[in-house]
């Protein structure tokens, strides 16, 4: 099972993935071969040189946009705290212009987070899809690994997942923002970042992981124990042949993605 992204507003430069012999992997493979989902952004590109000024002027820009369409929800100066704490309730059950405005706001804040913070470089590739849901045997592909050039299913909810909580410590979140993965999309993150977690034994930070949940476990929704928490990432493949970055940096548009 081969997977083609081409970048490039004319297809200039492509990367082809081997997918992996688990169901995940090939139902999104499957997924890709009878659905065509129109894409939230084919532009969400992190770290190819891009600047902290540059992805905060889009920042800017998205919020604008928010305010033009929510008029009277907020004052003239934005806390931008708080829409990114409250970001899952204002997208909940919107649809159209609002809905594409309001993703677009969290792909640049996750952005402007990331170039400060962790500079991994990646690109997503994000759909409207509204998904179907894993299996139980799916739940035990979850592994917070990640390793440079291998492909990931993209988290496929509006709120946060057990990694993202324990990456950003945070413990004040509300209970209803904690939503585990439960969907497989056609959503993925091409990673060329540094590896994370790359140890054959992970259970030193499962473990290190779950001690730190144990002071809000009272918010999860399941037991601490439980595989439906998916902590981590499901690999979907590798890249397939070489990669060049700076063509990546040079064509960041996805053309389309083709499953073969």
């Amino acid at each position: 099972m081969l997977i083609d992204i081409h970048l490039g507003h004319n297809a200039e430069y492509t990367l082809t993935y081997e997918l992996f012999d688990n169901r995940v992997a090939e139902r999104i493979w499957q997924r890709f071969q009878t659905h065509q989902f129109d894409m939230i952004s084919r532009t969400q590109f992190y770290n190819f040189g891009e600047t902290v000024e540059s992805v905060q002027q889009k920042l800017n820009n998205s919020i604008q946009q928010i305010k033009h369409l929510l008029p009277g929800q907020f004052t003239d100066a934005v806390d931008l705290n708080y829409l990114h704490i409250n970001f899952p309730e204002l997208v909940k059950d919107t649809t159209g212009e609002l809905r594409q405005v309001l993703s677009m706001f969290n792909f640049h804040l996750h952005h402007l987070e990331d170039i400060t913070r962790y500079q991994n470089k990646r690109f997503l590739i994000a759909h409207q899809d509204p998904g179907e849901p894993l299996e139980d045997s799916d739940y035990e592909l979850f592994s917070p690994t990640r390793l440079t050039n291998h492909l990931y299913m993209n988290y496929p909810h509006v709120g946060k997942h057990i990694m993202e909580l324990y990456y950003d410590q945070d413990i004040n979140i509300p209970k209803s923002h904690i939503i585990p993965t439960s969907l497989l999309k056609n959503d993925c993150v091409a990673w060329f970042g540094k590896n994370q977690f790359a140890s054959p034994n992970n259970h030193d930070i499962i473990k290190t992981i779950k001690r730190w949940l144990l002071p809000i476990a009272n918010k999860l929704p399941y037991d601490i124990n439980d595989k439906r928490l998916a902590i981590g990432h499901i690999a979907l493949g590798k890249i397939f042949g070489s990669v060049d970055l700076d063509k990546i940096a040079k064509y960041q548009y996805i053309n389309r993605v083709e499953a073969r």
